[in-house]
């Protein structure tokens, strides 16, 4: 009751206007403006953006409804955005074993090649992304990389673009909830004991944290969820509703990535509890808008008096109602598909996957192993038995009577459970000799048996005993046919009978005589 009445508190200590001061067409003027601005960084050579490639520009494009594939120079034949990220995420240095690049690169090149209309894990028959970022997790800490909450949000939010079942992201989820501070919100770096906790949080990460928690599943009304909330609200700045940052001036990369927070919590950012002295961080990032000159159209940093890309792109996903996982938007062309069709493979070709494996509470792996497109299950086990990134991914496996019956020296507990297999978004059977396509991510978890064991079928029975007869109902009485004409020797016996009242009948009888 207390904690209740506290929220209350703090709920009617917020201010209380109830309308922002932005209105929706102004809000779409200003995104179609920033897309404008965007587009025209563009290299018509190379497709590419300019300020470090531009890649997160992809994703802010992506929430304004511009597909990468749309955006290229005035020639026939220039290459698009989608051209440009296609060719480099198929550079040999994304597909090199771990170590390799960065967590940050892996969960970054996910994300945007998402955006701009790209499968992550069919790049090309070498590269699948989400698998080289599967390699970097952590089972010891069960974040991604070198502990760490932006690497492991950003990890969470690349992941969750792919059919990876949500019980493969518990561990990460729970490491982001052990390295939550006390005022509620989050670091760049981890949280390992009571000191870092004790440490003032920053905005900004807090909001990247936000977006990962709700992408996750976890809801609103979660505790963790309600304490970041709570310290976001008390960092709003009455008067122009932004969003204070720990390390400078308030800023558009901050309030967007706070704004995309909220949005993937299904929280509206323009709401009376996000308003404050009659602005909202909505309103504050339109307010470092270029009105006119050069850079009409971008965001600034900290002012409007200078246009800069990474800030816009920021800017730009937030107010366009996007969060940090985008979907690529319909083509110019409807008739055009928004994602662009993967290669063609051949069979036995080795390819990488991504194999999460779930016993049950919280009990995960995740790895990236190679092996032959089209292989059966088993040849994928054995090879990630063999290497895998993490290393010990499988460290056994046993096939009888053509189902997997045991995994890492775990074997079903009882004839209503079995080891379960999902090939991506496909129903879950159980596991067998399943052939592993190109890409494909393979999940596997012990679990209820679905029903989809489909034995061969045994000899027919012999013929049963003839039943008793059974007692049908009785129908109805028919109506009754015309009366004949008397036949041969056949008589007429008739008797007036007298009924009460005085009233006569007459009733007759024929009496049929022998036939002759």
């Amino acid at each position: 009751m207390s904690a209740l009445c506290a929220s209350v508190l703090s709920l009617a200590a917020l201010p209380t206007t109830a309308a922002a001061t932005s209105t929706q067409a102004e809000i779409d003027a200003a995104v179609g403006a920033a897309a404008d601005y965007v587009r025209a960084q563009q290299d018509p050579a190379t497709g590419e953006l300019s300020a470090f490639g531009g890649d997160w520009a992809v994703t802010a494009l992506a929430a304004a409804g511009v597909n990468a594939a749309d955006v290229h120079g005035p020639e026939p034949g220039d290459p698009s955005l989608q051209d440009y990220f296609l060719g480099e995420y198929t550079l040999p240095s994304w597909d090199e074993e771990p170590p390799g690049r960065t967590v940050a690169d892996y969960s970054r090149s996910v994300l945007v090649s998402y955006a701009a209309g790209l499968d992550p894990a069919r790049l090309s028959a070498s590269s699948n992304q989400p698998a080289q970022l599967a390699g970097r997790w952590n089972p010891v800490t069960g974040s991604f990389g070198e502990p760490s909450t932006y690497n492991t949000a950003f990890s969470i939010l690349a992941l969750r673009t792919i059919p990876l079942p949500g019980w493969a992201l518990d561990p990460a989820v729970s490491f982001l909830r052990r390295n939550q501070h006390d005022d509620g919100g989050w670091t760049y770096s981890a949280a390992l004991d009571g000191a870092a906790q004790a440490e003032p949080s920053e905005e900004d990460i807090t909001g990247a944290a936000l977006a990962a928690l709700c992408e996750a599943g976890v809801p609103a009304y979660d505790p963790a969820v309600a304490a970041a909330l709570e310290y976001l609200r008390g960092r709003l700045i009455s008067g122009t509703g932004g969003i204070e940052y720990l390390w400078g001036p308030p800023n558009a990369d901050t309030n967007g990535w706070v704004v995309s927070g909220l949005t993937a919590c299904g929280i509206d950012p323009q709401s009376a509890q996000w308003t404050a002295g009659g602005a909202t961080p909505v309103d504050f990032l339109l307010s470092l808008q270029v009105q006119a000159g050069v850079g009409e159209g971008g965001f600034g940093y900290s002012d409007a008096t200078a246009a800069d890309l990474y800030a816009t792109q920021d800017a730009l996903r937030a107010i366009a109602g996007g969060v940090f996982a985008v979907a690529p938007p319909p083509r110019q062309d409807p008739s055009l598909p928004r994602v662009r069709p993967v290669p063609a493979v051949a069979a036995g070709t080795p390819v990488p996957h991504l194999i999460a494996i779930g016993r049950g509470a919280g009990n995960v792996r995740i790895c990236k192993v190679t092996a032959p497109a089209g292989a059966p299950l088993p040849q994928l086990l054995a090879a990630a038995q063999t290497g895998s990134h993490p290393a010990g991914c499988v460290t056994s496996f046993e096939v009888s009577g053509g189902e997997v019956v045991s995994v890492n020296g775990v074997s079903p507990e009882s004839e209503d459970e079995a080891w379960l297999l999902r090939l991506d978004r496909a129903a879950e059977a159980v596991a067998g000799e399943q052939p592993v396509g190109f890409g494909q991510l393979v999940a596997l978890r012990l679990g209820q048996d679905p029903g989809t064991r489909l034995g061969a079928p045994g000899p027919a029975g012999a013929p049963g005993a003839i039943g008793v007869p059974g007692r049908g109902l009785r129908g109805r009485q028919g109506r009754r046919g015309p009366q004949g004409r008397p036949g041969r020797n056949a008589t007429f016996r008739c008797k007036v009978r007298k009924r009460h009242g005085g009233a006569k009948r007459v009733g007759c009888v024929v009496k049929r005589g022998r036939a002759g």
